[in-house]
């Protein structure tokens, strides 16, 4: 599976993320309450200042064809990394 990841600065702290999740962020997400496997891409907020913090899963993409167009989307807006 081709890599997909994208991330749009929203405000000074977070980022809106495409991408892959760990092992461990699929388990914090778990223990908070949302469902997942922890394969395939996700939508989510990163807080760009404190990497240690965990991050706030929004969606799980259906597929990879999906993923890569809100990535693109992201990057072409010229903001995205």
């Amino acid at each position: 599976m081709e890599e997909y990841f994208a991330a749009l600065p929203i405000t000074n702290r977070s980022a809106l993320c495409v991408g892959g999740i760990t092992s461990e962020e699929a388990v914090h997400a778990t223990s908070a309450g949302v469902e997942t496997d922890g394969f395939g891409y996700y939508l989510f907020l990163a807080d760009q200042q404190d990497l240690t913090k965990p991050i706030e899963l929004l969606a799980k993409f259906a597929n990879t064809a999906a993923a890569e167009r809100v990535a693109r989307l992201i990057v072409s807006s010229g903001r995205g990394a």
